[in-house]
């Protein structure tokens, strides 16, 4: 079966733009009319040799995602490193939206502090609990002579604002998954888009990309149809 150039310019096209598989090209060319299967949208990118590689997965555990039913309800956070920078994010369980980003030459409870508070100033708004690992960024995790607990600067902060602090299990990504997933995502993004800033990746994601857990929307129209 031939396939019209033009669709498959287009197809490469809004691939390179958005890194969406096939699923989700499918979903954007069908709301715009096209009345392609997702089964032609794969054999085009894998003719363009442009699918990802995806190694044979063996033994892999199934997860029940669960989110809070409102925006600010809950906000996760993290450090990742990427070409030598460290990224700090506070990302909304309920929709996804990057609530605060910065890039710093080193990952510090300071650093951390000014993008949460970045994060609250700029929405005017303070969640009602934060999501971390046990980073020494956000957790103490030295213990006195007598078995008590420190308490790092980034709890006493929350503790201030009245912020509930709750922390993922050690050697349980999955708890904090919604981070490591958006990392990735970014990641792979500033690769094929180099010369994108974080702020300018930052509006792209919240504003412009679906997601299949969202029923297609984007992280910007889940936030406020929740709040």
């Amino acid at each position: 079966m031939s396939i019209n150039p033009s669709f498959i310019k287009k197809v490469v096209s809004l691939r390179k733009e958005t890194d969406y598989g096939s699923e989700k090209l499918y979903f954007v060319l069908d709301r715009e009319g096209f009345g392609v299967s997702q089964h032609i949208i794969q054999r085009i990118l894998n003719e363009e040799g442009l699918t990802d590689p995806c190694p044979k997965r063996r033994g892999q555990r199934k997860y029940v995602r669960y989110q809070w039913p409102i925006s600010n309800y809950m906000w996760h956070c993290d450090w990742s490193t990427y070409e030598g920078k460290e990224y700090c994010i506070f990302i909304d369980d309920r929709s996804r939206r990057i609530m605060g980003a910065g890039v710093f030459d080193n990952a510090t409870t300071k650093n951390a502090l000014f993008v949460l508070y970045q994060a609250i100033l700029n929405n005017g708004v303070c969640p009602v609990m934060i999501l971390s690992d046990k980073g020494s960024q956000f957790y103490a995790n030295k213990y006195d002579k007598q078995g008590n607990k420190g308490i790092c600067e980034f709890e006493k902060e929350l503790k201030m604002l009245g912020i509930d602090f709750w922390t993922s299990r050690r050697n349980h990504p999955q708890t904090n998954g919604k981070m490591e997933k958006w990392f990735d995502t970014m990641k792979k993004r500033f690769k094929k888009h180099p010369e994108e800033t974080l702020q300018e990746f930052v509006k792209w994601y919240n504003e412009k990309r679906i997601h299949y857990s969202l029923n297609y929307d984007t992280p910007e129209e889940t936030y406020w149809s929740n709040v």
